[in-house]
């Protein structure tokens, strides 16, 4: 394969991750507090036998967690909050740390608070939150603080954590590991709401076609550059 033909294959190969994080975003439109995926794409300079020529390749160096907010729905559930600002609810997960921006939340067999896909909430200490099954009247603070009937049983983390550190699990989680959060003690906590997914239809669709006739007009060069090279030894071969 010749220079064109590597140039090409790598465009082809990074577009179609591009393709899949699109995708992927598309399919997330209505998840609550789902984070868009974005793609930054570099460009790789080789040097070639002769000192004077070179040779670039564009490809996708990394995928990036857009973190834009998303917009506030208002529901009627106590259990249902969202943060107002930066940051995200602290989560356990098997993996590790976990972090999201769903705050659609419910109460297991076990009365612990818990989020659309079984996680346990955590506070600020890293204990689960557990509601009295008795408790007619849940009420959160501005400051995440939960009560049950008036008494206080336990307040929601709400942390921070080097992006480039966030690691997808599912549609609405991050696993960090065991990084290092960082407290948000002004965090702005909302009750009878929750945050919708930050992709805009609009413009996944925009870049969807655009990557779409890029990759096409990529192929179009290499399916060329396969034509002249058949040719090429048609013509040599006497054929």
């Amino acid at each position: 394969m010749d220079n064109i033909g590597y140039v090409s294959v790598a465009r082809q190969n990074s577009l179609k991750r591009e393709l899949d994080s699109i995708a992927h975003n598309i399919a997330n439109i209505s998840t609550n507090g789902y984070r868009r995926e974005g793609a930054l794409f570099s460009e790789q300079v080789e040097g070639m036998e002769n000192a004077e020529d070179e040779v670039s390749f564009a490809t996708l160096s990394k995928r990036y967690i857009d973190l834009t907010p998303g917009e506030l729905k208002t529901t009627g559930n106590p259990f249902d909050v969202s943060i107002d600002g930066p940051g995200f609810f602290r989560i356990e997960l098997e993996e590790g740390q976990g972090l999201t921006r769903d705050g659609a939340f419910s109460l297991n067999g076990a009365n612990q608070l818990i989020t659309s896909t079984g996680a346990r909430v955590l506070d600020e200490s890293g204990a689960a939150i557990t509601i009295p099954p008795e408790a007619e009247q849940i009420d959160i603070a501005i400051d995440g603080a939960i009560f049950a009937d008036g008494a206080a049983v336990g307040k929601l983390a709400v942390v921070d954590v080097d992006p480039a550190l966030l690691s997808r699990m599912g549609h609405n989680a991050f696993n960090v590991g065991e990084a290092e959060l960082t407290k948000i003690p002004d965090a702005t906590i909302r009750q009878y709401a929750i945050e919708g997914s930050n992709v805009s239809p609009v413009q996944e669709l925009a870049r969807l076609i655009e990557v779409q006739r890029t990759y096409e007009l990529s192929k179009s060069v290499t399916d060329e550059d396969n034509d002249r090279i058949e040719q090429t030894i048609r013509t040599l071969s006497g054929s």
